[in-house]
């Protein structure tokens, strides 16, 4: 972290096109509702595995008709999102998406899709299931993804702020039929 890109970081990069939270908070409802995936820019973020480009096909796969092709999906979800109980900066940007796919799409998979959602807003836990672990709200201080530089609690701060944001998707599931009941 010699050159000059590197000054004043992370606190430099407060706000712009290098912090996820401002991205995160820049998709407009509309976008978010009408699944524009164009107008996020998932390229500024790679995920555990390659681009962040990838994100959106497998997006639009989980929300499809094909039960098998949609399972296939959340999986590559789950392994390129949340990776030895960690998260990454492009999956705070997936998060208002996986929350509607959550509200509107296959029922059997609405439970392993929110807990996605829950494990890319979490601190690493490493298995600690306690009060305290899951409300953690930070890391370690300068604890960052090493493809993106992006201060890991900036992600899960995103991350959060996209759930807050959209509690109103979440708050109908909670009184709604039990999917495991669904034909």
């Amino acid at each position: 972290m010699d050159d000059d890109r590197w000054a004043g970081w992370p606190e430099r990069w407060v706000g712009t096109d290098c912090d996820v939270q401002t991205a995160v908070g820049a998709i407009s409802r509309v976008v978010k509702d009408g699944f524009r995936y164009d107008e996020v820019p998932w390229q500024r973020f790679r995920h555990f595995y390659g681009p962040g480009e990838e994100i959106p096909g497998l997006l639009t796969t989980l929300d499809s008709g094909d039960a098998e092709a949609a399972d296939r999906a959340l999986r590559q979800l789950w392994m390129n999102l949340h990776h030895q109980g960690g998260t990454i900066a492009v999956g705070a940007l997936a998060v208002p998406f996986l929350l509607r796919i959550a509200a509107t799409g296959r029922p059997e998979l609405r439970a392993r899709t929110l807990r996605l959602v829950a494990e890319i807003g979490r601190c690493q836990h490493m298995g600690d299931g306690s009060r305290e672990g899951l409300l953690q709200v930070a890391e370690e201080p300068l604890m960052i993804e090493g493809s993106t530089m992006c201060p890991v609690d900036w992600t899960i701060q995103a991350a959060r702020q996209a759930v807050t944001d959209d509690l109103h998707l979440l708050l109908p599931l909670l009184s709604g039929p039990d999917p495991r009941s669904a034909p």
